[in-house]
C-alpha cells in the first residue's frame, strides 16, 4: 500500500541580518552620516528656482566646479594711483532745463455754464374724445405683408461700418508713418550730435595743447628774465661796493689827521663844554621834566578823586531814589491790599526789629473782635513767641487810638495800623455760695 507524504518541522525564527536596534558605538552608525551630507536641500548643485536662464545655469557650473575643486588664493596686487594732472578736465555736462509737464498731468478745471431759465407749463390740451364702439371681432386674421426697406437694407446699414473700419486703418497707418519719421529725425539729430561732440572734443584738445605751448614759452621767457635779473643784481652790488671804497679811502688821510689832532693837542674849550657844561645842562634838564611829571601827577590825582566823589555822590542819590521808588510802591501795593480786605501789620520784636504779620484777610462784614481773633491765630500759627507774648489776645489800632469798627481799617493808610497786647481781664470776686457777687466797699 502507498502510503500518503507529509512533512512536519518545529517553528523557528526567522535569522535576520540586522538587529532592531542600534547600540551606541556599533559599526552600523557609519552608514548615516551628516544631515548636510545626505539631504539634497544642502548640495550646492540644486539650484532652487527658475532653471531656464542662461545665469542660473553657469551658476551652477560654478558651484560644481567650485565643490570639486579647492578654493586657490591668488595674490592681490595693487593698483597704482595715476597721477593727477592739470590737463585732466572732463567735458562739462550739459545743462538740462525741467520741462514743466504739470499740464498733462493734472486734469484742467473747467467751469460748467449754468444758465437759469424760467420755464411755465403750457395749458393741457383737449383729451381725445373716446372711440366709438365697435364691435368684437370673430375669427382669425392672417396677414403677411413686407415693404421695402423694412427688414435691412445693406447700403445703408453698412456705411457706418465701413466709415469706422477706413477711419481707423488711416488714422493707424497715419501714427505710423508720423513714428517713423519721428525715428528717422531722432537718429539725425543724434548722429548730429555725436559729430558735434566730436568736433568739441577736438577743439578742445587743440586748445589745450596750444595753452601748453604758451605755458612753455612763458616759462622760458621768465627763466631768461630771472637770470637777466640776477645779472643786474651782482653787477650792482659790484658798482655799491666800489663806490663804498672810494668814498671811504677818499677822506681817510683827513680823517686819521683830525683824530690824531684831537688826542695830541686836544681843545680845552671843546673839553670844558663836553664835560662840564653839557652835564649840567642835561641835569637840569631832567629834573625840570621830573617836576612837570610830578605836577600832572597830583593835578590827575586831584581830578580823579573830585570824579569818584561826584560818581559817589550820583550813585548814592540814584540808590536813594530807586529806595524812595520802592518804598512808594510797597506803600501803592499796601494800600491796594488794605483795599481789597489783606491787613499786614509790622509788630516790635523787642531787640529792635519790624516783624510784617500777615497779609491777614477781613470784610467790612466781620466784627473788630472777629479780626483781632483772627490775627491772634495767625500769630500763634507764624510767630508763637510773639503769641506766647500776648496771652490775653491783641487790640488793632489806628494811629495809636483802638478800632472800634472794621470799617476804619479800609480807609487806613500805610504805617497807621498797629496792634498792640491786651491787658489781663478783671475777675470780680463772687461770695462763697457764687450767687452774687461781693461788695469790696
Amino acid at each position: 500500500m502507498a502510503s500518503t507524504y507529509s512533512f512536519s518541522s518545529a517553528p523557528k525564527p526567522v535569522a535576520a541580518g540586522r538587529k532592531k536596534y542600534r547600540e551606541a558605538g556599533s559599526t552600523d552608525l557609519v552608514m548615516y552620516r551628516d544631515l548636510k551630507e545626505t539631504s539634497i536641500a544642502w548640495d550646492k548643485r540644486v539650484h532652487r528656482g527658475n532653471t531656464y536662464s542662461m545665469y542660473t545655469q553657469n551658476a551652477v557650473k560654478e558651484a560644481i566646479a567650485t565643490a570639486e575643486q579647492e578654493p586657490e588664493t591668488k595674490p592681490v596686487r595693487k593698483r597704482k594711483q595715476k597721477e593727477s594732472s592739470i590737463f585732466d578736465t572732463t567735458v562739462p555736462p550739459p545743462a538740462r532745463v525741467p520741462v514743466d509737464l504739470t499740464k498733462h498731468l493734472v486734469a484742467p478745471e473747467i467751469p460748467v455754464e449754468v444758465t437759469v431759465v424760467e420755464a411755465q407749463t403750457d395749458e393741457f390740451l383737449p383729451e381725445t374724445p373716446p372711440e366709438q364702439y365697435q364691435p368684437q371681432k370673430t375669427g382669425m386674421d392672417v396677414s403677411t405683408q413686407v415693404e421695402d426697406g423694412e427688414l435691412f437694407h445693406f447700403d445703408k446699414e453698412v456705411e457706418p461700418i465701413l466709415d469706422v473700419l477706413i477711419n481707423k486703418t488711416l488714422e493707424q497707418s497715419i501714427m505710423e508713418v508720423e513714428e517713423e519719421h519721428e525715428l528717422t529725425r531722432m537718429s539725425e539729430f543724434k548722429g548730429e550730435w555725436h559729430e558735434r561732440q566730436k568736433v568739441m572734443i577736438a577743439n578742445w584738445v587743440k586748445c589745450v595743447d596750444e595753452e601748453r605751448v604758451l605755458w612753455q614759452k612763458k616759462e622760458e621767457v621768465k627763466a631768461l628774465a630771472r637770470e637777466q635779473k640776477r645779472r643786474e643784481a651782482c653787477v650792482l652790488l659790484k658798482i655799491q661796493a666800489l663806490s663804498m671804497a672810494k668814498q671811504h679811502l677818499a677822506g681817510l688821510v683827513s680823517t686819521t689827521v683830525n683824530n690824531l689832532k684831537e688826542v695830541a693837542f686836544p681843545d680845552m674849550k671843546g673839553l670844558a663844554i663836553d664835560r662840564v657844561f653839557l652835564p649840567q645842562l642835561f641835569s637840569r634838564v631832567q629834573q625840570e621834566v621830573r617836576s612837570i611829571q610830578e605836577a600832572k601827577l597830583q593835578t590827575d590825582e586831584i581830578i580823579k578823586s573830585v570824579v569818584q566823589g561826584h560818581v559817589q555822590a550820583n550813585a548814592r542819590a540814584l540808590e536813594a531814589h530807586h529806595e524812595r521808588n520802592r518804598e512808594l510802591e510797597r506803600r501803592h501795593l499796601e494800600e491796594l491790599q488794605i483795599r481789597q480786605g489783606k491787613v499786614r501789620i509790622f509788630v516790635d520784636s523787642g531787640d529792635g526789629q519790624k516783624i510784617p504779620v500777615g497779609p491777614i484777610q477781613i470784610s467790612t462784614k466781620d466784627s473788630i473782635d472777629e479780626v483781632q481773633d483772627r490775627v491772634y491765630r495767625w500769630l500763634e500759627e507764624h510767630e508763637p513767641k510773639i503769641a506766647a507774648a500776648w496771652p490775653w489776645g491783641v487790640a488793632m489800632c489806628l494811629n495809636g487810638e483802638p478800632v472800634k469798627v472794621t470799617s476804619e481799617l479800609f480807609e487806613a493808610k500805610p504805617g497807621q495800623i498797629s496792634m498792640l497786647p491786651k491787658s489781663e481781664p478783671v475777675t470780680e470776686p463772687v461770695d462763697a455760695t457764687g450767687d452774687e457777687p461781693i461788695d469790696p466797699a
